[in-house]
């Protein structure tokens, strides 16, 4: 066949594909084609090139292959006067590919019969055989009905197996233009591209690049979850895993009131002052074991075993209590006392044992009697308050006025040390 027929039908071929948009065929769905032809025949027939047509009836029998049977005919000049005429009918099978391109190629091949007749001529007839490549194209498409309409192009080779007029085993040409009308069938609509995967179409997706497997929201932006319910979003929880219920800071970590190191979950001893050294439980330490905590304990490394005071000093037959005092010339206690008293309560609950003498004490000033009434009732007041605070101890309490002096009463700081409450030890 001449060279410049081939060509013009290579370049027919290509103006088709370019014409094509989106294309792909629905599953189970029937089409009817209907096809210009050129064909360009064998030397070997002497006849002319010239035009026919194609009718395809077919079924898609997935996105990739699809069956149809084809008659075609077609009309040539032999010389003057006479024409030769020819019909086919034949079935071929469609391998498509890409089905979600903008073209769908496909390659056919198929088998037929040829019917050739002339008016010189007795009516022939020869088997054959087509193989060649194609394209769909979608012009119209209606997803409801699943209905479409696509422009087919194609080129293929003819082989026939006998001798047709004076060719041996002649293979003609042809390229075919034309339009597919499917329907029916399973609808199919590619998806629309998704770069990094998470489910959200890259043109609704706000955050683009998101890691595989992240849990995503309607966005395409990834989830942030509390995974232990705090209240603090992960990816700010520098406390992951809080025990639930707990309450927690701003980072998600567990609160710690007294800021002490440990968290009030776990602090057996909240409110510790602030700077105080604890334990693990929170509390206090107490290096010397005396049962008075570091940061009150006035006498470190007390020896063990000894009985210490509510300032963790060691006493065998007293305890002193600095700072209570009274309202002048009366049995009355001025409430920065209340800090003492209530220290020593716990010194005597701590040695129920002991058996104790409130004994109070005044400086010289008023006459004896006076004083030791006075006295008498400081000590009974000291001795009322220890008890309502639950101390358990015997008790007694004794007035000794101005007779026991701790300091010299010619100068007011010894009067002051003079006018005191002590608690004796009596065993």
């Amino acid at each position: 066949m001449n060279r410049w027929i081939k060509l013009a039908a290579l370049t027919g071929l290509g103006l088709g594909l370019n014409a094509a948009t989106l294309a792909s065929q629905d599953e189970g769905s029937k089409y009817v084609n209907i096809q210009a032809q050129g064909i360009f025949l064998d030397d070997g027939h002497k006849a002319d090139d010239d035009a026919g047509f194609a009718l395809s009836l077919g079924r898609a029998m997935s996105e990739k292959w699809a069956i149809e049977a084809i008659l075609a005919a077609s009309n040539h000049g032999v010389a003057v006067g006479q024409q030769l005429q020819t019909s086919s009918v034949g079935i071929s099978a469609l391998r498509m590919f890409y089905p979600e391109a903008r073209i769908n190629p496909f390659v056919r091949i198929g088998l037929g019969v040829l019917n050739a007749d002339t008016r010189v001529s007795s009516h022939q007839q020869a088997s054959y055989a087509n193989y060649g490549v194609g394209f769909l194209g979608d012009l119209s498409r209606n997803t409801d009905t699943g209905t479409s309409l696509k422009l087919r192009g194609e080129v293929f080779a003819r082989k026939s197996f006998s001798t047709v007029l004076t060719a041996r085993d002649p293979v003609d040409y042809v390229i075919a233009l034309g339009l597919q009308y499917n329907w029916g069938g399973k609808i199919v609509i590619p998806p629309p591209p998704d770069s990094d995967g998470d489910g959200v179409p890259d043109n609704m997706d706000k955050c683009p690049g998101t890691a595989p497997a992240t849990e995503v929201d309607a966005n395409g932006c990834e989830v942030i979850k509390d995974a232990d319910g705090d209240g603090v979003l992960d990816n700010v929880d520098k406390c992951p895993g809080t025990p639930a219920g707990t309450k927690v800071d701003a980072m998600g970590c567990e609160l710690d009131a007294d800021g002490d190191g440990v968290v009030d979950g776990k602090d057996q001893c909240p409110n510790t002052p602030a700077g105080a050294k604890v334990d693990a439980n929170g509390c206090e330490l107490d290096s010397d074991g005396d049962g008075v905590v570091d940061s009150k304990d006035q006498c470190p490394d007390t020896p063990k075993g000894d009985r210490v005071d509510m300032f963790g000093c060691s006493f065998k037959k007293e305890i002193r209590l600095p700072g209570v005092v009274f309202d002048t010339a009366k049995a009355d206690l001025r409430p920065e006392s209340f800090p003492i008293l209530d220290g020593a309560a716990e010194v005597l609950k701590r040695y129920p044992e002991l058996k104790i003498e409130v004994a109070g004490h005044t400086d010289f000033q008023g006459s004896d009697a006076y004083n030791m009434d006075l006295s008498k009732r400081r000590a009974g007041t000291v001795m009322k308050y220890l008890q309502d605070k639950g101390v358990s101890n015997a008790v007694t309490a004794r007035g000794y006025g101005e007779r026991q002096p701790a300091a010299s009463n010619k100068t007011p700081q010894g009067m002051q040390q003079n006018r005191r409450v002590v608690l004796r030890v009596l065993n």
